[in-house]
């Protein structure tokens, strides 16, 4: 039934049974507002803001499916519509070099010149509009579902803007799942690569469910107590996997009692696991008594074998008896023939004899006397130990001559004055010397402070900060501050210091003239 439900279509009809039902005046799941900002989504939005005004890295906005990724862009093009210019690719339609140009062409901006190589379109795209923005307008180009496009064409575009100016040029944002990043070679983290910016997404929990379905629901006019109970919630959670996209559709699945009760999506997966597990352990117990088995006849085998009699091997003894040769002592016997192992149907023709006897029969030619062994050399008797030579009586020691008065050894010559270190070269990366030592604010000063500031921009470039004040001549007052970024420079450029956000707002409005139109971030000075 839940299955059934999740791939149909037919939402009106859904929501006119949980109107009748639960008295709703609209489908809290239709609606587009508010925006949700808890589960970092309205962090990432403004950072997404913030660094497309006044950044000089790429995007990369990942998450998986569902996680509202484009309801991020929509928003981000609604609230800053009027002051940076945004224009999107279609991904699937980025299948190489060529069609990266004819899409660069088609934007509605005075793009590069016709006739210009495909290889050089990016680059020569992005130093126009780094020149676009110094005129007053920053462009941002939106890359949703990223990872259709061909890898060599995002990173071509990538390679280009790398290589424009950062700080001006117009900034690329794509988006995509976790996919994504082995296509860019970006490290699955929040932190920047060579120019890139990664925004992770996560899943939804368990209270951020409800927190998202109980603005809808008051909205609607709903009973929050009876469409999201402690059951329920659990079960749209688990079913949803932390996704909007699925949440839209099992919420009604749940409310309306289509999705049966105590199932879900996690508990039919874990009884999966869980029958796995025992198909396993069935295997490895018949493993065993198999083994069992063999090893039991294994044994038994041994043990029969042992008990059978081995025959008992006879020592066969050759004995020669003759001249030069010890004669045989009376009390030891001659072998028994060795015909006594023989079987009675063996030939008594193949045994052999086991005793020669060297006395010669009067019918048998008399062999030749054997010649006789010679007999074993004597050992050599041990030479006498030589004995000991006298000790040499101990030469009397002589007399120790007079040591020769020593010579006065030469005065040292005096050591060389260690040179003095060299002093640190200003251009040491150890030691920061701002290019504009009259507008910069040292980082532990600017911490001491107390109130609010107004914060315009900031980059790794300490050229970011310099151009930004050199474009506002009139505002006299702007300073830069360098901190670090994970493990990088970070140059911000702020403005004033004022007790409280509505005193700076006030100050802001009358401020310089050419400042006025730009919404800065209001920040204490304390999170520096």
């Amino acid at each position: 039934m839940t299955d059934k439900y999740l791939s149909s279509n037919d939402s009106d009809s859904l929501f006119l049974r949980l109107q009748e039902r639960y008295g709703l005046r609209e489908n809290p799941l239709a609606m587009a507002e508010p925006f949700y900002t808890a589960a970092q989504r309205g962090q990432v939005l403004e950072t997404l803001r913030h660094l497309c005004s006044f950044g000089d890295t790429a995007l990369v906005l990942t998450g998986s499916l569902g996680s509202g990724r484009t309801r991020l862009l929509t928003e981000l093009v609604r609230s800053e519509s009027q002051r940076l210019r945004f224009h999107a690719l279609k991904a699937a339609a980025l299948t190489g070099a060529d069609a990266l140009m004819s899409a660069l062409h088609a934007l509605p901006v005075r793009g590069p010149a016709p006739g210009v190589a495909a290889a050089h379109t990016p680059l020569e795209f992005f130093r126009w509009s780094a020149a676009a923005t110094r005129k007053g307008e920053r462009l941002v180009l939106l890359i949703d579902d990223a990872e259709q496009a061909a890898p060599e064409v995002l990173h071509q575009l990538l390679a280009a803007f790398r290589a424009s100016d950062r700080s001006a040029a117009a900034i690329p944002v794509l988006t995509g799942t976790d996919a994504l990043l082995n296509t860019l070679g970006v490290a699955a983290a929040p932190a920047d690569a060579d120019g890139v910016l990664h925004l992770p997404l996560p899943p939804l929990a368990r209270e951020d469910v409800r927190a998202y379905l109980q603005a809808r629901i008051q909205k609607a006019g709903g009973q929050v107590a009876a469409l999201l109970s402690a059951p329920q919630l659990a079960q749209i959670h688990d079913m949803s996997q932390g996704s909007f996209s699925r949440l839209r559709r099992v919420a009604p699945a749940v409310w309306l009692g289509m999705a049966p009760r105590g199932s879900n999506t996690g508990a039919l997966r874990s009884g999966r696991r869980r029958s796995g597990l025992h198909w396993v352990a069935l295997t490895l117990v018949l493993l065993a008594a198999s083994w069992w088995l063999v090893a039991q006849q294994y044994d038994r085998t041994l043990t029969v074998a042992d008990s059978e009699q081995i025959p008992a091997v006879v020592e066969r003894k050759s004995i020669t008896i003759g001249p030069g040769h010890p004669t045989l002592p009376e009390n030891e016997t001659l072998a028994p023939p060795a015909l006594a192992l023989q079987s009675p149907s063996e030939p008594a023709s193949i045994s052999t004899p086991l005793v020669e006897i060297g006395l010669a029969s009067a019918d048998a030619v008399p062999e030749p006397e054997p010649e006789p062994e010679p007999e074993p050399e004597p050992e050599p008797e041990p030479e006498p130990e030589p004995e000991p030579e006298p000790e040499p009586e101990p030469e009397p020691e002589p007399e120790p001559e007079p040591e020769p008065e020593p010579e006065p050894e030469p005065e040292p010559e005096p050591e060389p004055e260690p040179e003095p270190e060299p002093e640190p070269e200003p251009d040491s990366p150890s030691v920061f010397e701002p290019a504009l030592a009259e507008r910069f604010t040292p980082l532990a000063e600017v911490r001491n402070r107390r109130g609010f500031t107004a914060q315009y921009i900031a980059g790794h470039e300490e050229r970011t900060a310099l151009r930004f004040m050199a474009r506002h001549p009139d505002a006299t007052e702007l300073r830069y501050t360098r901190s670090e970024r994970r493990g990088r420079p970070w140059f911000v450029v702020f403005l004033g210091e004022y007790p409280d956000r509505d005193s700076a707002r006030a100050a802001l409005a009358t401020g310089p003239a050419s400042l006025r139109d730009t919404e800065p971030w209001l920040r204490a000075y304390t999170s520096f």
